[in-house]
């Protein structure tokens, strides 16, 4: 018996004992409540944050900055990304750029915006099941509320949550267990689904299993780096959690 077929079974017994171990831990739960990231995760908003964040760039005379540049810096809130899109030796014209990229976002948030494949309906029935569904993001309260309801309605997600002042950012876990008061649900009950590693790192810092979206901003591999149980390639495979 060859040395690398001995190491290729060892591997495959290895993965199958840890997804036995996520399918168990999933079946004791009794899923009441979803927690859902905006950008990356219900809706792909990479193209429209990205020529607001050049506009602002440009008119300001700094550089701008390339889509899969851009979506790696989108995650922990639109003051980061201001800053990252600038760089540490050019700190001080971050408020001044972030006026102009929220000015020219507010008109063009929906120019190419638009929800990933399925997740609508996904949604929906969720909803319709009596799911208790929240959003939580890091992107500015306005936007978030205004996209979330253009593409799925009002009171379908209660709470939407997201960053204003007084408010503390993911991945700090305050929104989530501010959600699960708000519900009355323990952690054990609720999961948060979310494409990036601050999703990944909310939920765990709240106690919550972290689901990674496997079609947004971040790849499989950054999400199980940053410790996800479980990574979904469709918004369909929601429903085949134990809800």
């Amino acid at each position: 018996m060859s040395s690398s077929f001995v190491q290729s079974t060892r591997r495959l017994l290895r993965t199958f004992r840890q997804e036995k171990i996520i399918y168990e831990r999933f079946l004791v739960l009794a899923i009441k409540g979803i927690i859902f990231d905006l950008d990356g995760t219900l809706v792909d908003t990479l193209d429209d944050l990205t020529d607001s964040m050049n506009f602002a760039l440009k008119t300001l005379g700094f550089p701008t900055h390339s889509r899969d540049r851009c979506r790696q810096m989108i995650g922990y809130g639109l003051t980061q990304f201001a800053g990252r899109a600038l760089g540490a030796e050019n700190a001080d014209h971050r408020d001044k750029l972030l006026e102009v990229m929220t000015g020219h976002y507010r008109d063009h948030c929906f120019h190419k915006t638009k929800p990933y494949c399925g997740i609508v309906d996904v949604v929906l029935r969720l909803h319709q099941q009596g799911m208790r569904l929240a959003v939580l993001t890091n992107k500015n309260q306005e936007p978030a509320e205004k996209i979330t309801e253009f593409y799925f309605g009002k009171g379908v997600f209660d709470p939407i949550m997201g960053h204003q002042a007084g408010r503390r950012t993911k991945p700090d876990p305050e929104g989530v267990v501010a959600i699960m008061d708000r519900w009355r649900l323990p952690a054990s009950e609720v999961i948060l689904v979310g494409d990036s590693e601050v999703d990944v790192q909310t939920a765990l810092a709240a106690g919550v299993l972290p689901i990674g979206a496997a079609w947004g901003f971040r790849s499989p591999d950054e999400l199980r780096q940053a410790g996800a149980e479980k990574i979904i390639e469709t918004s369909g495979q929601i429903l085949e959690l134990p809800i």
